[in-house]
């Protein structure tokens, strides 16, 4: 390889690499503040690079070279190469990013991508750890260098998030600046850290870049790939076709082999080495980012020692078995310097084993601000809520508003309401717009909306689009009509999808409807399903039903499961149902629980009751609290009453009154009237007005007219 791609070395070498040999002329720079780090000097031509050194793991040694096997295509190139073009065609830029397991494949059919459609391009990879702020003015500095563009190279995207400052507007300045951002997450971790659809601002309640649509490019290799594979002239690819039970990237990377390996230590006499190898790995599953020292690594594995005999090996004779290279390939710790002075897990290596408390602990210690929030985001979906706090806390303590969030949403998920408000108060008083959102949004849901408002408009005059929404909002339920046109028409215009929608609902609402149509179609991006599923949806709701079916058609054929399952719904509308089960199949087999609820509805009413029953206990079963009602309905209508309340009583949330409202309304249904009442009672004191009125008819049922007056009044008054 040429010099200058990657100042880190990863996780991904040759054998060679293990014990600490450079690979080729690699030039090692220190940036300073002052200076441009050597990354970006050193760029190259994407067809002068190394795979190797992008990223991609060694392969088994070959019976004529130790080089990677030739490049097999793969099914996802034609949809790769297409997103690469249109980033590169786009003034703004853009992120094409591959998703999938480690091993399957994803940084050689990237890499191989940009080889195809832009090879005249010139490629930076910053190391990890890198803040990419300045890197658009650098870049721009250098346009002569470059009259083909940048490419920016962040393999395992996962490790740059924390520190490089990657958003959409930074994506955005890239662009500018003739660069396209070229990157690889594994899976795990992308849907980890992927942003729900409801997450506002510049990270979410995680990385908005990952709203981005990726490419996925599966470890299990597809027929026709294995079949390219097996006509080539290597026969390690030849033999790795053959075998099916593994994906072929996976099998030349020797990730089966290293597993097996790792599993069977103890057995073998290697239960130190074991040990030190679990913690490496959970270490890297809890969100740290940093590679660890010999020393570290020693001090987390006594976790991992069983309590009982037989006796761990020594420590010397561990670590030669856990660092050992095995297959030509790899050890199962990787060295990630050229001194093998720090170390990571080989990222094949995985378990489903609960990790020790001990762990999270040791993680936090050696954590760098970044990890935090890795290992922060980590723990909440693992429901280690002590830990997430305590992650968040350094961050604060060094005046970080945005941990400050993160910390106070946490504990508004929990219940802690009003230390959420105290944490979103502080940073929205130091000056955090989004903070100023969503503490608006909490004191709204506490009726304190004057308050509310005034933190949306000190958001919105510092250029907050989402707050601008909000406000616009606010206003014309206020009906301050004009005051909040002109508030959604700025954050439209600034570029806001979620505000286009907004502005057009309240456009569509006043009778605007042609121009709210403009508004929506605005906001549906050719490549963002979401965007997509929400244009047809409010097609649909003007009357527009080819053009919305046109429009779910696309993002369903784009992998989209939410928009199958609504083509479904609209193709059943049209009475196309053999249609609308096909799609609503294809979302449930994806794992879409709302698809699998309308197709145990379909199913079910032609008389296919026990795979429709299926559909829907699976659903049920997977937490679709609607599947869970449906279900019930089902299951009271065949007979099987006390089945069918039980799922209606798991699907009633304390705190959602939508839930209990449905569960009393099916209660009365079934005859069980004074716990009906009851439900209703604890909706209606809770605010919701639709329950007032029906604990009003009830009570009016029951000669209890009185009371029942005083329901219905309050509902009047509060609706």
């Amino acid at each position: 390889m040429a010099a200058g791609v990657d100042n880190r070395l990863g996780d991904n070498h040759k054998a060679a690499d293990q014990v600490g040999i450079p690979h080729g002329d690699l030039i090692l720079a220190t940036p300073t503040a002052s200076s441009v780090p050597g990354w970006v000097d050193t760029a190259l031509l994407v067809d002068q690079t190394d795979a190797r050194e992008l990223g991609v793991h060694a392969a088994l040694p070959g019976t004529i070279s130790d080089e990677l096997p030739p490049y097999v295509v793969r099914d996802a190139d034609t949809e790769l190469d297409r997103r690469l073009e249109a980033a590169a065609a786009s003034p703004r830029g853009g992120l094409v990013l591959v998703v999938g397991a480690s091993t399957a494949g994803k940084t050689r059919a990237l890499a191989a991508a940009l080889v195809r459609t832009m090879p005249q391009r010139l490629l930076v990879a910053p190391p990890e750890g890198t803040n990419l702020r300045p890197l658009p003015a650098w870049l721009s500095a250098r346009a002569a260098q470059a009259p083909h563009g940048w490419v920016v190279w962040l393999d395992d995207l996962e490790r740059h998030l924390g520190a490089s400052g990657l958003t959409p507007t930074l994506l955005s300045q890239l662009g500018q600046a003739d660069a396209i951002v070229a990157a690889t997450i594994r899976q795990k971790q992308f849907q980890l850290l992927r942003p729900t659809t409801t997450d506002h601002g510049p990270q979410g309640v995680s990385y908005a870049v990952l709203k981005f649509p990726a490419v996925t490019i599966d470890r299990c290799w597809s027929p026709a790939e294995r079949e390219r594979a097996m006509r080539s002239e290597d026969q390690r690819l030849i033999a790795a076709a053959g075998d099916g039970r593994f994906g072929v990237a996976e099998q030349l990377a020797a990730g089966p082999v290293l597993q097996q390996a790792w599993q069977s230590g103890p057995d073998n006499g290697h239960i130190r080495g074991y040990a030190m190898v679990a913690a490496a790995v959970d270490l890297a599953r809890v969100g740290l980012t940093a590679p660890l020292t010999r020393e570290q690594i020693a001090q987390a594995h006594t976790a991992y020692l069983p309590g009982s005999p037989p006796l761990p090996e020594e420590a010397e004779r561990a670590w030669e078995w856990a660092t050992q290279v095995r297959s030509g390939v790899a050890g199962l710790l990787v060295p990630t310097d050229h001194y093998g002075h720090r170390w990571r897990a080989f990222d094949y290596l995985t378990t489903e084993t609960p990790i020790p408390e001990s762990t999270w602990r040791t993680a936090l210690k050696l954590a760098t601000n970044e990890d935090c929030y890795g290992i922060a985001i980590t723990a909440k979906s693992e429901g280690e809520i002590g830990i997430a706090e305590a992650a968040w806390l350094p961050l604060i303590k060094a005046g970080d508003t945005l941990a400050m969030f993160f910390l106070g949403d946490l504990l508004r998920e929990v219940g802690r309401v009003e230390e959420a408000e105290r944490w979103w108060r502080q940073a929205a008083e130091e000056g955090d717009t989004f903070a100023m959102f969503f503490l608006g949004g909490l004191l709204v849901r506490v009726g304190r909306v004057e308050e509310a408002e005034r933190w949306w408009r000190q958001a919105a005059e510092e250029g907050d689009t989402g707050a601008m929404s909000s406000l616009g909002g606010a206003l014309a339920g206020a009906g301050r009509v004009e005051e909040a046109e002109g508030w959604w028409r700025q954050a439209a215009e600034e570029g806001d999808r979620a505000a286009m929608f907004d502005f057009g609902d309240w456009l569509a609402g006043v009778g605007r409807v042609e121009e709210a149509e403009r508004w929506w179609r605005q906001a549906a991006e050719p490549d963002d399903t979401l965007t997509m599923h929400m244009l047809a949806y409010r097609l649909v709701g003007v009357g527009r039903i080819e053009e919305a079916e046109r429009w779910y058609r696309q993002a369903a054929e784009e992998g989209d499961t939410d928009a199958m399952s609504s083509l479904g719904d609209l193709l059943t509308g049209t009475d196309r149902v053999e249609e609308a089960e096909w799609w609503w199949r294809q979302a449930a087999e994806e794992g879409d629980t709302g698809a699998m609820s309308s197709l145990g509805g379909a199913l079910a009413g032609a008389g296919r009751v026990e795979e429709a029953e299926g559909w829907w206990r699976q659903a049920a079963e997977e937490g679709d609290r609607a599947a869970m009602f449906d279900f019930g309905d089902w299951l009271a209508g065949v007979g099987r009453v006390e089945e069918a309340e039980r799922w209606w009583r798991q699907a009633a949330e304390p705190d959602d009154t939508l839930t209990m409202h449905m569960l009393a309304y099916r209660l009365v249904g079934v005859g069980r009237i004074e716990e009906a009442e009851r439900w209703y009672r604890q909706a209606a004191e809770e605010g919701d007005t639709d329950a007032m009125s029906s604990l009003g008819d009830l009570l009016t049922g029951a000669d209890r007219v009185e009371e029942a007056e005083q329901w219905y009044r309050q509902a009047h008054e509060e609706e």
